[in-house]
């Protein structure tokens, strides 16, 4: 790497985090200008004090910052902005600087920063999503132990916390005693509507609905759960078939990609190296490695989007 490539390279490093500082100053400068201005409103008026405070909760909910720690709580880490951020640079400095060493040209950064944010945000989404299902196969587990509970004449407040305490799922263990911490003081509707923030998951959703409608009908509440057991382990069932043929999708795509790697090993073979040397060694075929690289990665993607079926 020559040493103007160098040079480029820290100078963008050095700008983006002191960007990235200097906006971070911004965001807790405005937080702070704006928690004065709503101290001082209510000191002036106490009669306004719960619409400024809506105000304040609706203005955060929309703020480009608010979405991101949101997005990033479905993945289940507590993260502040200010870790998230720094994550994020980290990651793509990394990134940068591996195509920068890799391409020996100041353009392997310009390349880098759109494909290091879409690994990025990939990885994070691959990782709500393994999440989600992993919840999902816990709770229909817990809900078959809840209903056989309860029809042997259990509450269902110890029957629930039995089924979750026996359950072997970190991530439904964490989310509902959230849940349970919650119930107790802001009640269970608004407990439920809490959970959404750190799962997301049609099957919660649907029983907790149930829930409610039990609450509200009385009657016999194990037979209203046990017509939402059935229909969670029926989606269980199929999202279970769905993935087997997803994954029976995109194997082939992988063995094609097994195959182009065996051929470059073998042709570089037949050849005493020259493709390697031509590859690796000349800053055009490195472009050109890159670009085929990108290529079949591509393909890979537009297969998995293509058999992908949203549960």
């Amino acid at each position: 790497m020559s040493e103007l490539s160098v040079t480029i390279f820290l100078i963008f490093l050095i700008t983006t985090s002191a960007s990235t500082i200097l906006y971070l100053i911004y965001l807790e400068y405005k937080r702070a200008q704006h928690l004065s201005y709503i101290k001082r409103m209510i000191s002036h008026n106490d009669d306004k004090e719960i619409e400024i405070l809506e105000a304040k909760k609706k203005m955060n909910e929309e703020t480009l910052v608010h979405k991101i720690l949101m997005h990033v709580r479905l993945t289940g880490l507590e993260l502040s902005i200010y870790a998230v951020v720094s994550i994020f640079v980290l990651f793509m400095t990394i990134f940068a600087a591996l195509f920068t060493l890799f391409l020996q040209h100041w353009l392997g950064i310009v390349i880098a920063i759109p494909i290091g944010m879409f690994v990025f945000f990939s990885n994070l989404n691959g990782i709500i999503l393994r999440r989600k299902k992993s919840f999902n196969s816990a709770l229909a587990i817990a809900i078959s132990v809840l209903v056989k509970m309860m029809k042997n004449g259990i509450g269902f407040e110890q029957a629930m916390q039995k089924a979750i305490d026996v359950s072997t799922s970190p991530v439904l263990k964490t989310t509902f005693d959230r849940f349970f911490q919650e119930k107790n003081t802001i009640g269970e509707i608004e407990a439920f509507a809490n959970m959404d923030s750190y799962i997301n998951s049609k099957e919660l959703r649907v029983f907790a609905l149930a829930v409610k409608i039990g609450r509200a009908s009385g009657g016999r509440f194990s037979t209203t759960l046990e017509k939402v057991e059935q229909t969670i382990q029926y989606r269980k069932k199929m999202q279970d078939k769905v993935d087997v043929v997803t994954r029976e999708g995109s194997i082939g795509s992988y063995i094609v990609s097994a195959i182009s790697v065996f051929l470059y090993f073998s042709l570089n073979a037949n050849f005493d190296g020259r493709l390697h040397t031509y590859f690796m060694e000349s800053e055009y075929g490195r472009f050109q490695l890159l670009g085929i690289f990108l290529w079949v990665s591509l393909g890979l993607m537009v297969n998995k989007f293509i058999t992908k079926i949203e549960s």
